[in-house]
């Protein structure tokens, strides 16, 4: 029996390369075959994945969220730059009470774009989950050359503030390569389930910023319609990051494409798939969200498709709402088998993720014998 580990980050606690490690170690223990598939969704981790699979990491001079100098990685794959947002425009970069989307900006990640492509890439990859913005990607854009004046012709881009007050764009000269966007986020650009009401709030925003930074992502979508007569506020994926999912697609031409897919063929999941006859997936949360594009329920799809009497195995920290991914994922565990506190969950999730295996292996080693 051999079987394809695949573990998303457990976030704030363990990434995807050390859960996914963990899990398949613990198997290796009971004498079985196992197949590692590094997954990720384009937020916190990725170029860790990235470096994981071969990738060359090199860092780039760019700036945080609000503006102060640091370094970030692109991880190189020959030509294909991989970008993670979270390493120059990341929420974990600024402290908590420095959290103000009305102030930070998405200029730091559009820097390490233009050196890709700067570099040479031919084609980059941005994975925009962790964002700390709601700035419509109006910092990105100006990093790459495209200029947003206010009706005095002065500069208007630093932070979400920004937007309501641009009137004119000038385009960018530079020839941009082929982007694509990682994402698992499906929302929207505006309304109950855009950018500003269901991410400004974890980015810092209250009530009255909700209200500000709807209206000017709202603003922003009108000019952006004025100059190429394209209106992206409703693509899948708009909200993402502020905005940057509506308006990287129409100011870059780029595509937005789920995080996971992007990886599990980076990582040739299907070849690894087609030998194994488990999947042991999950991540920190499974819940009504998992169905809507999660990892691991990308991960047991595509393992169904092709193993269509594949055994699908999901840990997590938390398990709720099964009906909803019941037709990806056959099996659903909690790692905590005992009340511990969340600072308790956090700080075990990598020895609580053992000990589950530990019993997966049990019964999975059972199953081996009867077999025989």
């Amino acid at each position: 029996m051999k079987i394809l580990v695949s573990i998303n980050a457990f976030k704030g606690a363990v990434s995807t390369v050390l859960a996914t490690d963990a899990v398949a170690d613990e198997l290796l223990k009971f004498g079985f075959s196992v197949e590692k598939s590094y997954i990720a969704d384009g937020g916190d981790g990725t170029i860790d994945v990235a470096a994981a699979i071969g990738a060359k990491l090199t860092y780039y001079d760019t700036y945080d969220p609000l503006m102060r100098p640091i370094k970030a990685p692109i991880a190189w794959f020959n030509k294909t730059a991989v970008i993670e947002m979270a390493k120059a425009s990341g929420l974990a970069l600024i402290k908590p009470e420095e959290r103000n989307p009305l102030k930070t900006t998405s200029f730091g990640t559009g820097i390490l774009i233009k050196k890709a492509i700067e570099e040479g890439a031919q084609e980059i990859i941005l994975g925009i989950g962790g964002s700390a913005t709601v700035d419509g990607g109006v910092g990105l854009l100006e990093a790459l050359d495209f200029k947003f004046l206010d009706a005095k012709g002065n500069p208007s881009w630093i932070g979400g503030e920004s937007l309501i007050n641009i009137r004119t764009v000038v385009k960018s000269p530079i020839n941009f390569v082929k982007i694509t966007i990682a994402s698992d986020v499906t929302n929207p650009l505006l309304g109950p389930d855009g950018a500003s009401r269901v991410f400004g709030p974890q980015k810092g925003a209250d009530s009255q910023m909700v209200d500000f930074l709807e209206n000017a992502l709202g603003h922003f979508n009108e000019i952006t319609k004025k100059y190429f007569n394209i209106d992206s506020a409703n693509t899948k994926g708009a909200g993402a990051a502020g905005g940057i999912g509506a308006f990287a697609s129409v100011y870059l031409n780029a595509q937005l494409k789920p995080g996971a897919e992007l990886f599990m063929d980076l990582c040739n999941f299907n070849e690894k798939a087609n030998k194994s006859s488990v999947l042991i997936t999950g991540e920190g949360a499974l819940d009504k969200q998992t169905s809507r594009g999660k990892a691991p329920y990308r991960a047991a799809k595509r393992f169904k498709s092709i193993n269509k009497n594949g055994l699908t195995i999901a840990l997590s920290g938390s398990v709720s709402d099964r009906n909803t991914y019941e037709d990806a994922i056959d099996v659903a565990l909690s790692i905590v088998h005992k009340p511990l506190s969340i600072k308790e969950s956090i700080e075990n999730t990598l020895d609580l993720l053992r000990s589950t295996t530990c019993e997966i292996a049990k019964i999975l080693s059972w199953k081996k014998s009867e077999q025989k």
